[in-house]
């Protein structure tokens, strides 16, 4: 290759193209600045960000065929701006179509879905959680910065109504309160007004999940409590009895005793006027179970939301965790409430609460589930020993997994047509 005196950039990397960066022949010793290719580099990685962060463009491999876009424009679903005081503009306009991610063998919608963001019955507080103008998913967290956190999102498909609100950690008034109210010691990270919650009014029909109504089921020290079956013991138990064996029955008859994991079945609070006309029905039909095929559809997902309800990490013994997250679809929506229970070298738990609505047949469906094994059994499952990261337990951390191999001990259910 020829090389240009007046040309210090001249030299190319082996194997590189036209548009690869240019490394110097020679290091310069009359300079002391930052590298040429160093710059560039940061140049295209900003420039990447940049592009990331924008929407797919029209021309892009993203986009599909014709065929395809021709689909996506007959399967998109009207989008209206809810009547509120909102000075941030909510709509999308109908003209635009969802992302490349709807599948094109998902079903048509049988009938027009009408969308609102906010709800239409949102009246809470104001919604600074606008729609994306080029996708339509309601954009969580706000935007709009705010301290101290609080963010109230919510949309309406049809009659259907989504709220989850997002507030900090209980403050010491409000854990005193429910201390005493519920007759246990509170989780170390309470978000007591937390919630996410799914309505239709004109089917009375209401649930709601938080943490405090979570908390009323765990055993506190109202509740008759036998400390050998219901309570679990930490891995240091026996040792830590058998220095005190003086004092071992004085331990034993502890006043007032409660389930320090926080486990509990909660399964969602009904809420609505019609509490005791509308209730579950329990099933074993499968045809009453949850559609997976219809939930792997790649429909666009236009609200996502996930928060923690309450956190304990059980004295450095483990964590316990109850968290909820929700998905909705321009046809349907999946809530997914999880328990997460780990004692260290003692056992593993998860309870599952998922709540599925059909929009279009305004059919409701709740599945319970409760998975549990030893540390030991769940430990053995880790495969390829130690991992990447060198710590099998590693793997215990991550929820998934661990639901993934944890055998069933209890199912339930349940459907409700509105």
């Amino acid at each position: 290759m020829s090389q240009s005196k007046p040309t210090p950039l001249s030299q190319t990397s082996p194997g590189s193209s036209s548009s690869s960066f240019l490394i110097p022949s020679q290091p310069s010793t009359q300079t002391q600045g930052i590298n040429t290719v160093h710059i560039n580099a940061a140049r295209e990685l900003h420039a990447q960000t940049v592009r990331a962060r924008g929407p797919p463009l029209a021309h892009s491999k993203m986009g599909g065929s014709p065929q395809m876009k021709q689909q996506q424009q007959t399967k998109r679903p009207t989008v209206n701006s809810a009547s509120s005081s909102s000075s941030i503009s909510s709509s999308i306009s109908t003209s635009s179509s969802f992302p490349s991610t709807v599948s094109p063998q998902s079903q048509p919608y049988q009938r027009e879905i009408d969308i609102q963001v906010p709800a239409k019955s949102h009246t809470e507080s104001r919604c600074t959680n606008p729609q994306c103008s080029h996708c339509g998913t309601v954009i969580i967290p706000s935007p709009v910065a705010n301290y101290p956190l609080s963010e109230t999102p919510s949309i309406s498909v049809n009659d259907w109504e989504i709220y989850t609100v997002k507030n900090p950690i209980l403050s010491g008034d409000l854990i005193d309160k429910y201390t005493e109210e519920l007759a246990l010691p509170i989780p170390e990270m309470i978000f007591g007004t937390n919630k996410v919650e799914i309505r239709n009014d004109s089917k009375k029909f209401g649930i709601q999940f938080n943490a405090i109504d979570a908390l009323r089921l765990v055993k506190s020290k109202r509740d008759k409590i036998d400390i050998e079956k219901d309570l679990i013991k930490v891995s240091y138990s026996n040792e830590w009895f058998q220095t005190r064996k003086e004092r071992t029955d004085e331990v034993k008859e502890l006043p007032k005793p409660f389930d320090w994991t926080y486990s509990m079945d909660y399964k969602g609070t009904l809420i609505g006027g019609q509490q005791s006309q509308l209730q579950f029905t329990a099933t074993t039909d499968p045809a009453h179970r949850i559609p997976v095929a219809k939930l792997q559809t790649q429909d666009p997902i236009l609200f996502f939301d996930d928060m923690i309800l309450y956190e304990d990490e059980l004295a450095d013994n483990g964590i316990s965790l109850l968290s909820v997250k929700i998905r909705v679809m321009p046809q349907r929506l999946l809530l997914l409430s999880r328990f997460f229970l780990r004692v260290d070298n003692v056992l593993l738990r998860v309870r599952d609460t998922r709540v599925y609505v059909d929009f279009e047949e305004d059919v409701v469906i709740r599945e319970y589930k409760e998975q549990e094994d030893s540390y030991d059994n769940v430990l053995r499952k880790v495969r390829g020993g130690a991992g990447s990261a060198g710590d099998p337990r590693a793997k215990l951390r991550d929820q998934a997994w661990v639901s993934s191999v944890l055998p069933v001990l209890k199912e339930k259910v349940e459907f409700m047509n509105l």
